[in-house]
């Protein structure tokens, strides 16, 4: 009974998901991805194998439900996986499931369909099974795990730095104690996970369109408002832009409204040669060493709305966005309803602005964490530590680099900080 415990608590998880969430919520990003899906045009801008798994879906399951079936079938597997490998009675295990796959602003992300939940489910599958290869050491499982990392990596391309820490837990389980060869190996599976990404998402005949231009106009914007003074590149330009003009558009949460007027040009649909293209990178990263008080400030102002230290002025709609955003011959589709999902998404709405839905105390927890189990070295205290560390090796590179404070950018965070707190007590049996 122990055995079936978590797989019948992760199957009750599932139908509960579709019961309270069908058909799903479609943010703006969702409905675009619907879009391509149902037209076959691809935007390297968002992960292809999204596009490509929905297309799979459409023909088979209902649309864009039978995309939520998928997306939390992966959740509800990697938390049984999880719960099957820390081992314990029937009670504990179907807890764990429960605990950790309904916590509160986890469940209130999985009924969106975003890239950033199939990455979530992704990752938790790989920390699953490094968990379960703890108990039985096993290659084919490192091999799984590794396999499954680039999968996750495939659906959030700025993934990466949170895969490294389990990727050299994967090399020290292969040698331990041998640092130049462990390293050595961590560089190698790194580059193997960013080629399955790479490949998964080959989209042949669309037009490559760097993301980063749209971090750097917003950034820029942020300090020409602060110094009162255009910083941009003259191509990346409407002429007769003012400082004025991006000071009535200019958003500290998110980078869209600064694009709506249409002055600031971005590459998704103007031509630029490389050399404009270096010019913008230039006129960028010399911001934090020509106008550091400015830049700083704007980016302290970023972090501080993503990590939820601003939580009462911090929009909603950057936490969740439960409806389905009609875009351009999308189907219209019914929203989720019904006294269950009324109920239930009331209850997490009032939730948003409390310290659940705080990324800070989370990435608290996975340091202090990460420190505990550097300093007691008990068997399995370096998954732990792995798995702790990957939550922070998402959320830094966020500080400069996050273009809005979507709380979804920091969902790993949350979840890796439950899985390593779950890892902590239950050192393995065999090493």
């Amino acid at each position: 009974m122990k055995r079936a415990a978590p797989w019948l608590a992760a199957l009750a998880g599932l139908l509960f998901t579709l019961l309270a969430f069908w058909p799903g919520y479609l943010s703006w990003d969702s409905a675009w991805q619907w879009w391509q899906a149902r037209t076959g045009e691809l935007d390297p801008a968002h992960p292809p194998v999204m596009v490509r798994i929905w297309q799979l879906s459409r023909l088979a399951l209902p649309d864009p439900g039978g995309m939520l079936l998928l997306q939390a079938a992966l959740w509800w597997v990697a938390m049984a996986a999880f719960a099957q490998a820390l081992g314990g009675g029937a009670w504990r295990r179907a807890g764990t499931v429960v605990l950790i796959g309904a916590w509160p602003p986890l469940l209130a992300l999985l009924p969106h369909l975003w890239k950033d939940l199939w990455m979530m489910g992704w990752f938790a599958l790989a920390v699953a099974l490094l968990a379960a290869e703890q108990r039985a050491p096993r290659p084919s499982l490192r091999v799984a795990a590794v396999l499954a990392l680039g999968a996750g990596v495939a659906f959030r391309l700025n993934a990466l730095p949170a895969a490294l820490p389990l990727l050299a837990w994967v090399a020290w389980r292969q040698w331990p104690g041998r640092g130049l060869r462990v390293a050595a190996m961590t560089v190698l599976l790194a580059v193997a996970v960013q080629g399955v990404s790479w490949i998964a998402n080959l989209a042949p005949g669309a037009r490559a369109m760097p993301v980063w231009p749209a971090v750097a106009m917003w950034d820029i914007a942020a300090v020409s408002i602060a110094e009162d003074e255009l910083l941009f590149p003259p191509e990346w330009v409407e002429p007769g832009l003012t400082v004025a003009d991006l000071r009535r558009d200019f958003s500290p949460f998110v980078n869209v409204p600064s694009f709506a007027s249409g002055q600031l040009r971005l590459n998704f649909y103007t031509e630029f040669t490389p050399e404009e293209y270096a010019a913008l990178r230039e006129a960028w990263l010399s911001l934090p060493l020509r106008h550091p008080r400015a830049y700083f400030a704007h980016r302290a102002e970023v972090t501080a709305y993503l990590l939820g230290f601003r939580q009462q002025a911090h929009p909603d709609y950057l936490v969740l966005q439960p409806t389905i955003v009609p875009l351009r011959d999308n189907p219209a589709v019914a929203p989720p309803s019904g006294a269950l999902h009324g109920g239930l998404q009331a209850v997490l709405n009032d939730a948003v602005d409390t310290p659940l839905f705080a990324a800070w105390p989370y990435l608290l927890a996975s340091l202090l964490l990460a420190a505990f189990a550097a300093w007691r070295r008990a068997p399995g205290d370096g998954l732990v530590a792995a798995v702790a560390v990957s939550g922070w090796a998402l959320a830094l590179p966020l500080v400069l680099l996050s273009p809005s404070s979507d709380f979804r950018y920091l969902g790993w965070c949350l979840l890796a900080t439950l899985m390593a707190v779950a890892l902590a007590p239950t050192p393995p049996t065999r090493c």
